[in-house]
């Protein structure tokens, strides 16, 4: 399905939170745009396990059910076998082709229906009153993670020092190597792109000349999309659509500034790389500044008024900067100060 529904007028309106712990320091905010439905969905998990944190983005397309579901469930897939052993890369990969298979269960149809009703429940409720003289609950289902799906970045810190992400789609991850050069962590999977497109035409589907597969999805790597995934013959990593990630990792360095940015395509649609690592740089430093107040300078930049441009998608940005020795010293050194402070004023 080619997404193509916009709002007579854009829903500019932000979501944002700011998070923060001992070692890092995180920002988050989306804005649904001229799109229809926000059909994006995040997580920032600060103590996801000892001395680990985790963050990820999902934009979905077709509905928002399978990345809200990704949000619920794919954490807690995360703590696999691999995961336990310290192998971190196939901890994410395996996690990745589990939940792409758990869409399929009883147990996930039934919760991406709810969230389906929650999206939209009068258009969904009107649809599910013309299926009740459908007898096989699995034609009703169908459309739950079948005709729909999400992209997925997701990075892993662990020892607030080693980062390990996983991408499929066209979400991103970026490092502000220096917390100045932008270094991608993640690439862009697009049916045009060679081991893609030999891939999907082995697998007997097609890509147009606009670059998308059959006329319909313009990325070659997502959770769902499950009509794509019907080949009986084929391996689960050898489909039209697959949710195999490609896996990257590198070490994280406090002290020279690295900072992290997730976002969905509706960022990278009208910004590069280093050219957000620029905008956030240009910020991020400035005294009590919020980092989800640098997220929505981001959107900000990206919106487009105009409805035929670039900037009209859904957007959702996340920033983790890592906080260095001297910024955690200050801190403990301020805490000290007012703690004395107290003290003065109790035996005043």
């Amino acid at each position: 399905m080619i997404m193509g529904t916009y709002l007579d007028n854009p829903i500019t309106e932000k979501v944002s939170e700011d998070k923060e712990d001992d070692t890092l320091v995180c920002g988050v905010s989306s804005m649904q745009g001229w799109r229809v439905r926000q059909e994006d969905a995040h997580f920032s998990l600060l103590d996801f396990d000892e001395n680990m944190s985790l963050f990820g983005v999902f934009d979905g397309h077709g509905g928002a059910e399978v990345a809200r579901l990704a949000v619920e469930v794919l954490p807690g897939m995360i703590k696999n076998q691999s995961f336990n052993v310290g192998d971190y890369e196939n901890a994410l990969k395996n996690a990745y082709l589990d939940f792409d298979l758990y869409l399929r269960s009883k147990a996930a149809l039934d919760r991406m229906k709810i969230l389906a009703e929650q999206d939209d429940p009068v258009n969904l409720g009107d649809a599910n009153a013309d299926d009740n003289d459908v007898k096989d609950d699995g034609d009703i289902y169908k459309m739950y993670g079948f005709y729909s799906g999400c992209t997925a970045v997701v990075a892993l810190i662990v020892d607030k020092k080693k980062l390990f992400v996983a991408n499929i789609g066209d979400s991103r991850c970026v490092v502000a190597v220096h917390g100045t050069k932008a270094t991608d962590m993640s690439k862009d999977h697009k049916p045009r792109d060679k081991s893609e497109l030999l891939r999907i035409h082995a697998a007997g589907a097609r890509v147009t000349f606009d670059g998308r597969i059959n006329r319909d999805l313009n990325l070659s790597r997502a959770f769902g999309d499950h009509m794509y995934k019907q080949n009986a013959l084929l391996l689960e990593t050898e489909q039209v659509i697959i949710a195999l990630p490609d896996v990257q990792a590198r070490m994280l360095n406090a002290e020279d500034g690295d900072f992290i940015v997730l976002g969905c395509d509706g960022i990278w649609d009208s910004l590069s790389s280093q050219s957000a690592v620029d905008l956030i740089s240009n910020h991020i430093h400035e005294p009590g500044i919020k980092l989800s107040s640098v997220c929505e300078k981001i959107l900000n930049k990206c919106f487009s008024a105009e409805r035929r441009s670039k900037g009209v998608d859904n957007m959702t940005c996340i920033i983790v900067k890592l906080k260095h020795k001297k910024q955690k010293s200050d801190q403990k050194g301020g805490d000290l100060i007012a703690c004395k402070l107290k003290d003065l004023e109790l035996h005043s």
